[in-house]
Protein backbone atom coordinates (compact mmCIF):
# COMPACT_ATOMS: atom_id res chain seq x y z
CA UNK A 1 0.00 0.00 0.00
CA UNK A 2 1.59 3.51 -0.88
CA UNK A 3 1.84 6.07 1.57
CA UNK A 4 -1.11 8.14 0.74
CA UNK A 5 -3.56 4.74 0.16
CA UNK A 6 -3.88 4.21 3.97
CA UNK A 7 -6.19 6.67 4.71
CA UNK A 8 -9.04 5.19 1.71
CA UNK A 9 -10.42 3.15 4.21
CA UNK A 10 -10.35 5.74 6.54
CA UNK A 11 -12.54 8.10 4.23
CA UNK A 12 -14.57 5.20 3.03
CA UNK A 13 -15.80 4.05 6.53
CA UNK A 14 -16.44 7.75 7.72
CA UNK A 15 -16.30 10.07 5.36
CA UNK A 16 -20.10 10.28 5.47
CA UNK A 17 -20.47 9.54 8.92
CA UNK A 18 -18.36 13.07 9.84
CA UNK A 19 -19.87 14.95 7.16
CA UNK A 20 -23.00 14.12 8.90
CA UNK A 21 -21.53 15.02 12.39
CA UNK A 22 -21.06 18.35 11.28
CA UNK A 23 -23.93 18.98 9.33
CA UNK A 24 -25.94 18.76 12.46
CA UNK A 25 -24.24 21.29 14.17
CA UNK A 26 -24.06 23.45 11.20
CA UNK A 27 -27.41 23.21 9.07
CA UNK A 28 -25.18 23.91 5.99
CA UNK A 29 -24.08 20.64 3.40
CA UNK A 30 -21.05 23.06 1.89
CA UNK A 31 -19.53 23.48 5.31
CA UNK A 32 -19.95 20.19 6.78
CA UNK A 33 -18.34 19.08 3.60
CA UNK A 34 -15.15 21.57 3.96
CA UNK A 35 -14.82 20.84 7.34
CA UNK A 36 -15.33 17.32 6.51
CA UNK A 37 -12.50 17.35 4.04
CA UNK A 38 -10.43 19.30 6.15
CA UNK A 39 -10.70 16.86 8.79
CA UNK A 40 -8.84 14.45 6.71
CA UNK A 41 -6.47 16.95 5.65
CA UNK A 42 -5.63 16.84 9.54
CA UNK A 43 -5.67 13.41 9.59
CA UNK A 44 -3.24 12.73 6.90
CA UNK A 45 -0.86 15.23 8.13
CA UNK A 46 -0.77 14.07 12.06
CA UNK A 47 -0.48 10.35 10.94
CA UNK A 48 2.47 11.54 8.47
CA UNK A 49 4.40 13.66 11.40
CA UNK A 50 3.34 10.28 13.80
CA UNK A 51 3.03 6.91 11.82
CA UNK A 52 3.43 4.58 15.06
CA UNK A 53 1.04 6.53 16.82
CA UNK A 54 -2.70 4.47 16.99
CA UNK A 55 -5.59 6.49 15.74
CA UNK A 56 -9.15 5.09 16.27
CA UNK A 57 -12.42 6.96 14.83
CA UNK A 58 -12.78 9.43 18.22
CA UNK A 59 -9.82 11.23 17.10
CA UNK A 60 -12.04 12.29 13.52
CA UNK A 61 -15.22 13.14 15.51
CA UNK A 62 -12.86 15.19 18.19
CA UNK A 63 -11.21 17.08 15.36
CA UNK A 64 -14.32 17.72 13.60
CA UNK A 65 -15.80 18.91 16.66
CA UNK A 66 -12.88 21.15 17.20
CA UNK A 67 -13.13 22.63 13.91
CA UNK A 68 -17.23 23.44 14.52
CA UNK A 69 -16.00 25.37 17.21
CA UNK A 70 -13.26 27.42 15.78
CA UNK A 71 -15.12 27.83 12.53
CA UNK A 72 -18.11 28.80 14.93
CA UNK A 73 -15.80 31.45 17.13
CA UNK A 74 -14.31 33.03 13.91
CA UNK A 75 -17.95 33.87 12.04
CA UNK A 76 -18.63 35.56 15.67
CA UNK A 77 -15.67 37.85 14.97
CA UNK A 78 -16.15 38.48 11.55
CA UNK A 79 -19.50 40.24 10.99
CA UNK A 80 -18.62 40.55 7.07
CA UNK A 81 -18.57 36.93 6.65
CA UNK A 82 -22.41 36.96 8.01
CA UNK A 83 -24.96 37.28 5.20
CA UNK A 84 -27.80 39.87 5.28
CA UNK A 85 -29.03 40.61 8.97
CA UNK A 86 -27.46 37.66 9.90
CA UNK A 87 -26.13 37.05 13.41
CA UNK A 88 -22.88 36.05 14.06
CA UNK A 89 -24.24 32.46 15.86
CA UNK A 90 -27.04 33.09 12.16
CA UNK A 91 -25.51 29.79 10.50
CA UNK A 92 -25.43 27.56 13.23
CA UNK A 93 -28.59 26.16 14.08
CA UNK A 94 -28.20 24.58 17.62
CA UNK A 95 -29.05 27.50 20.10
CA UNK A 96 -27.79 25.13 22.65
CA UNK A 97 -24.12 25.02 21.56
CA UNK A 98 -21.72 26.54 23.71
CA UNK A 99 -22.95 24.87 26.79
CA UNK A 100 -23.47 21.77 25.00
CA UNK A 101 -19.59 22.04 23.67
CA UNK A 102 -18.10 23.19 27.22
CA UNK A 103 -20.00 19.83 28.82
CA UNK A 104 -18.37 17.71 25.87
CA UNK A 105 -15.26 19.33 26.76
CA UNK A 106 -15.69 19.08 30.90
CA UNK A 107 -16.51 15.09 29.89
CA UNK A 108 -13.16 14.89 27.68
CA UNK A 109 -11.08 16.54 30.45
CA UNK A 110 -12.33 14.31 33.24
CA UNK A 111 -12.33 11.38 30.72
CA UNK A 112 -8.85 12.44 29.82
CA UNK A 113 -7.42 11.99 33.73
CA UNK A 114 -8.95 8.26 33.99
CA UNK A 115 -6.07 5.48 33.92
CA UNK A 116 -5.97 3.86 29.76
CA UNK A 117 -8.21 0.68 30.71
CA UNK A 118 -10.96 2.62 32.33
CA UNK A 119 -10.78 4.82 29.06
CA UNK A 120 -10.70 1.94 27.09
CA UNK A 121 -13.71 0.54 28.56
CA UNK A 122 -15.62 3.81 28.67
CA UNK A 123 -14.56 4.31 24.87
CA UNK A 124 -15.45 1.36 23.35
CA UNK A 125 -18.98 1.12 25.20
CA UNK A 126 -20.03 4.38 25.01
CA UNK A 127 -18.75 6.26 21.87
CA UNK A 128 -17.99 3.00 19.27
CA UNK A 129 -21.26 1.60 21.14
CA UNK A 130 -19.82 -2.13 21.06
CA UNK A 131 -21.91 -4.42 23.60
CA UNK A 132 -20.27 -6.12 26.69
CA UNK A 133 -19.88 -9.39 24.89
CA UNK A 134 -18.44 -7.58 22.16
CA UNK A 135 -16.18 -5.75 24.06
CA UNK A 136 -15.11 -9.26 25.46
CA UNK A 137 -13.86 -10.77 22.06
CA UNK A 138 -12.07 -8.25 20.99
CA UNK A 139 -10.28 -7.90 24.83
CA UNK A 140 -9.93 -11.58 25.23
CA UNK A 141 -11.70 -11.02 28.34
CA UNK A 142 -14.60 -13.18 30.00
CA UNK A 143 -17.60 -10.56 30.34
CA UNK A 144 -18.30 -10.65 33.70
CA UNK A 145 -14.50 -9.33 33.75
CA UNK A 146 -16.09 -6.52 30.67
CA UNK A 147 -18.87 -5.68 33.45
CA UNK A 148 -16.43 -5.00 36.13
CA UNK A 149 -14.74 -2.68 34.49
CA UNK A 150 -17.26 -0.72 33.11
CA UNK A 151 -18.76 -0.38 36.69
CA UNK A 152 -15.07 0.64 38.14
CA UNK A 153 -14.42 3.17 35.56
CA UNK A 154 -17.72 4.22 35.47
CA UNK A 155 -17.12 5.25 38.62
CA UNK A 156 -14.26 6.76 38.69
CA UNK A 157 -15.14 9.10 35.97
CA UNK A 158 -18.66 9.85 38.36
CA UNK A 159 -15.99 10.74 40.94
CA UNK A 160 -13.57 13.00 38.97
CA UNK A 161 -16.87 14.60 37.50
CA UNK A 162 -18.30 15.18 41.30
CA UNK A 163 -14.89 16.80 42.32
CA UNK A 164 -15.28 19.59 39.02
CA UNK A 165 -18.81 19.98 39.08
CA UNK A 166 -21.06 20.30 42.10
CA UNK A 167 -24.09 18.44 40.20
CA UNK A 168 -24.76 14.80 40.72
CA UNK A 169 -24.24 12.21 38.14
Amino acid sequence: MSESEWITPWIMEFGDKITQFLYTYTQDHGLAEDLSQEVFVRLYRFHSRHPHRAIHGGWLYTTARHLVIDTHRKARRHPEHWEDGESASGWFRDEGFEPTVTTRLAVQQAVDQLPLRDRECLWLFYYQGWSVPEMATQLHLSEANVRTRLHRARKHFAHLWKGEHDYGF
